[in-house]
């Protein structure tokens, strides 16, 4: 900056300028690369790309096909004991709101290493319809009964029971579909004994402590102004006999099923192995099985399915090929792209 100074030898104070400095970095002259992206430098990159993409590929197949996975529909499982030899999904259509009985024999061809899990699976069901997702209230499900349900819930925020307009609890569609099918799973090897399917392990603990809540004191006494949702057979304290700390808002197959699926068809972690009991103390033997199932969730009216399935995750979790067909078919374009720059380098 230039400074002036009078006629007396007084300093003037200089005059600013806003110019910026020589420099090559506010000049903007600073030395760069420009990458030239000619065929003879992409072909290379692109097939070093492709390998290892198959390469990852490759191995998540491998994995996912050595992943012990057994998969049952029972959609149209025969009616146990039904003489005329329907099956339970047309005695169910008929008679809205009943239970069927039904047994299903399969054999399991390979062992399953322990930790085997039980899993639920429909398809043709959009739990992921906008109208179905938000029809729940929150605040209900942490435990505040004591103001009146959401008008999300609308249709299903109160019900008429014994001369009464009671609210819903769990209100809403979602909570009122919720998957209600039992199993018994018995190995049939003699002697015949049962399977013993305890709870899934599915639910987070912060879901507990902070999504999903039982209003404080007795659960019935808390509950004894609400209803059941309609399409529920159990009342809400008593969804799990055995087990008195797994009921409420904070039944595990309830929070389970609350958390919609993105997809049409899905499968949720239902029940678990208990592996300390034998023969199972190293998973489940191969050999023949027979299915006990109460029949109950109506699935035929839209076209639905029902099945279940038998899994042993890896470190990957469940058989998952879509990942590995993923890397895959990546891989293989990126060859395909190199191979057409190859020869248009040394061809054209």
């Amino acid at each position: 900056m230039a400074t002036h100074s009078h006629a007396d030898g007084r300093l003037i104070r200089p005059i600013k300028s806003r110019r910026p400095t020589e420099s090559a970095f506010y000049q903007q002259n600073l030395a760069v690369w420009t990458p030239n992206m000619t065929p003879k430098v992409l072909w290379p990159v692109l097939f070093a790309g492709g390998m290892v993409f198959l390469s990852i590929g490759f191995g998540l197949q491998h994995v996912a096909s050595s992943t012990p996975e057994f998969s049952l529909d029972y959609t149209y499982c025969q009616a146990y004991g039904d003489a005329s030899n329907r099956s339970c999904a047309d005695i169910i259509s008929e008679h809205r709101g009943s239970t069927c009985k039904c047994v299903v024999n399969f054999t399991l061809a390979e062992h399953f290493p322990k930790n085997v899990y039980f899993y639920y699976a429909l398809e043709n069901f959009h739990q992921n319809h906008r109208l179905f997702v938000i029809s729940r209230d929150d605040g209900q499900l942490r435990g505040d009964i004591e103001k009146a349900p959401s008008r999300r819930c609308h249709p299903l925020d109160y019900t008429n029971r014994d001369n009464r307009t009671l609210p819903i609890a769990p209100c809403g569609l979602i909570a009122n579909a919720i998957f209600n099918d039992t199993f018994h799973l018995y190995q049939q090897h003699a002697p015949y004994r049962p399977v013993p399917l305890i709870g899934g392990g599915s639910v987070w603990p912060h879901e507990q402590e902070l999504k999903f809540r039982n209003p404080p004191g007795d659960l019935r006494t808390a509950l004894q102004n609400y209803s059941r949702p309609p399409s529920w057979s159990r009342e809400l304290w008593e969804l799990d006999a055995l087990n008195p700390t797994n009921n409420g808002f904070q039944n595990e197959d309830l929070i389970n099923w609350m958390r919609s699926a993105a997809m049409p068809g899905f499968r949720k972690r239902h029940r678990r192995v208990d592996h300390s009991i034998e023969p199972f103390e190293d998973g489940l033997p191969s050999g023949r099985y027979a299915l006990h199932i109460q029949y109950t969730y109506p699935v035929a009216a839209f076209d639905g399915r029902k099945s279940i399935i038998l899994s042993s995750p890896s470190w990957m979790g469940a058989r998952n090929p879509f990942t590995g067909y993923l890397f895959l078919a990546v891989g293989v374009l990126q060859l395909i792209l190199s191979c057409a720059l190859f020869a248009v380098h040394y061809f054209l």
